[in-house]
């Protein structure tokens, strides 16, 4: 093994000179930027004793001052002038491009004031900071300036190792950037790992670093850092897996509005996002739309829609979904939420004619001349990853006792009482395929069995104010219809065995109405051992008939099998 390039003693002797009085030869001052020419702005914290044998090899920009300084009473120097103002990733910017433009040196038309420190003759190095919040991050950029180990970033959060690396830079601290992103990369390994477990954070290290988006410019054109962004990107797609896991996770789903517009951008370019069907995506897109539409430009509203694979959406999709955005879009423009899907009408029509045209004329219609080309996911042909294997996914559902009795007792003779079950994460509601779907039981009195249904509805993520969508009425448009590739099963206990009482299969030769079901009205026959009606005219147990169907506490359990599309 080759030997340390430093003396381990040494570098640990230099490492606890940081903050001390020991050997210090200089002083760095941190003050407001912006002040009064020649003091300026006020100062931020105590002065903090610096050496230059340290300062000179690990920091450029501290080297060139200390170059220029020249010795008498008094005299001190600006790392950086006064007179620049902006944010900190701006100042970084400039001072990247003076060091272009004067062939790399730092040296620039910074001003000399005077002052005296405690030392009375030692240089005292003056660094501006755009706010007393920037001075945490660039006290710890210094101190990595006397360690040079990424072990010793000593940050406490994401945000903070972003802060310091941006810190780093301003201060051209020689490492410190390649430092903060393994202390970034290392911190998304450990928490990706963790994932699941009793160790696992309430909020992973990729959200939390997609959650300081502003932070990344300009570090993001650092190769180290460039890494790290590569890696968080393919760990985001992994994070949130698939569209139907996502859609149907209240936390999940949560998140995904909370992410900015890199995140989702992120997930929709990836080819490694699975999904049930392309409609998912387009949903998937909806739900954070409503929720961030407000914090988005029109180009960049442009840029999501664009990652969309449009010939790779489902007819019904097209005709429920794509074509009445379309028509908002003409209505109201991108300037209004109603219009967040910036297509045509008659651009969605051009969709529409492409999934009922031959294979050559689908070629040639998003030919890379058509403007529907001029977005990648408008004319790529390639399937996402189907997130629904053959055995297919299963989603457990249920029927209170509460629910059921509340709405069997007082049921007046020929009318039909309603129960929908709850899905196992407590929503009567699954995503999938583009649309949502409730599985309710329907009893009419005196009937001897009772039915179970699946019913689509339109998401309420495309319900925005003004929206065709949002002013639809289910039921009077028969043309909206579609179709899905499931298996729905309810639970039943004979003879001590559970067994499946009902088996309904779906497939894409079954469309529904949007707003309305299908299914079996008898599906589940009811215990003949006591007269129903009078039972329930009596105000008896109403829930004995359904007995056969109770399993773990509840009225009804059964399950909706998702299948991928044939």
């Amino acid at each position: 093994m080759a030997p340390p390039a430093v003396n381990p003693l040494v570098a640990e002797a230099l490492s606890r000179l940081f903050g001390s009085e020991e050997g210090a030869d200089c002083d760095i001052q941190f003050y407001l930027e912006g002040g009064e020419e020649g003091g300026g702005g006020a100062v931020l914290g105590p002065l903090i004793p610096a050496h230059s044998l340290v300062l000179r090899p690990a920091c450029e920009r501290f080297r060139a001052q200390l170059n220029r300084w020249q010795p008498s009473p008094g005299a001190c120097t600006d790392v950086a002038p006064a007179t620049p103002q902006g944010s900190w990733a701006q100042r970084v910017l400039r001072v990247t491009q003076a060091k272009e433009t004067a062939g790399g040196s730092l040296v620039r038309s910074a001003h000399t004031a005077q002052a005296t420190d405690k030392a009375g003759s030692r240089p005292l190095l003056r660094v501006p900071l755009g706010s007393e919040a920037e001075l945490p991050a660039a006290r710890l950029a210094l101190r990595f300036a006397y360690t040079g180990q990424p072990s010793q970033i000593h940050a406490s959060s994401v945000r903070e190792a972003l802060e310091v690396l941006r810190a780093g830079d301003y201060l051209a601290i020689e490492g410190c950037a390649a430092a903060c992103s393994q202390w970034l990369a290392d911190r998304l390994a450990a928490t990706e790992a963790a994932a699941g477990s009793s160790a696992a954070p309430a909020e992973p290290a990729v959200l939390q670093l997609y959650a300081c988006e502003e932070l990344w410019r300009p570090s993001a054109s650092d190769p180290s850092f460039a890494a790290v962004l590569s890696a968080a990107k393919a760990q985001l797609v992994r994070h949130f897996r698939s569209t139907l896991k996502t859609l149907n996770s209240f936390y999940l789903t949560k998140q995904l509005e909370a992410l900015p517009a890199a995140g989702l951008e992120a997930l929709l370019e990836s080819d490694d996002l699975g999904t049930d069907s392309e409609d998912s995506v387009l949903t998937l897109l909806a739900t954070w739309m409503r929720a961030n539409w407000a914090r988005t430009d029109a180009a960049t509203r442009q840029r999501l829609c664009g990652l969309v694979r449009l010939t790779q959406l489902s007819p019904q999709a097209v005709s429920c979904l794509l074509l009445p955005l379309a028509a908002d879009f003409d209505t109201h423009g991108l300037e209004q939420q109603a219009g967040w899907f910036p297509m045509t009408v008659m651009e969605a029509a051009h969709v529409v004619s492409y999934h009922s045209a031959s294979e050559p004329w689908q070629k040639q219609a998003f030919a890379p001349d058509h403007r529907l080309s001029s977005w990648p996911g408008w004319h790529s042909t390639s399937p996402r990853k189907q997130c629904v294997p053959e055995t297919g996914l299963h989603f457990p559902w249920s029927i209170s006792k509460e629910e059921l009795r509340a709405k069997l007792l007082g049921l007046p003779p020929g009318k039909t009482a309603q129960a929908y079950a709850v899905f196992g994460g407590g929503s009567m509601l699954l995503a999938a395929r583009g649309f949502v779907w409730a599985v309710p039981v329907e009893y009419t009195h005196g009937k001897a069995a009772a039915g179970l249904f699946l019913r689509t509805q339109i998401p309420e993520a495309y319900k925005v104010p003004d929206s065709r969508l949002a002013g639809y009425q289910e039921r009077a448009v028969p043309s909206f219809a579609t179709c899905i590739d499931a298996r729905l099963t309810a639970n039943r206990r004979q003879g001590g065995e559970v067994s499946s009482a009902s088996v309904y299969s779906y497939s894409q030769a079954d469309f529904t109405r949007v707003g309305s079901g299908w299914g079996l009205p008898a599906a589940l026959p009811l215990s003949a051992q006591q007269p129903i009606v009078a039972m329930m005219a009596a105000g008896g147990n109403v829930l004995a008939p359904w007995a056969e169907y109770a399993h773990e506490g509840s009225a009804v359990t059964g399950t909706l099998t998702l299948l991928p599309p044939k």
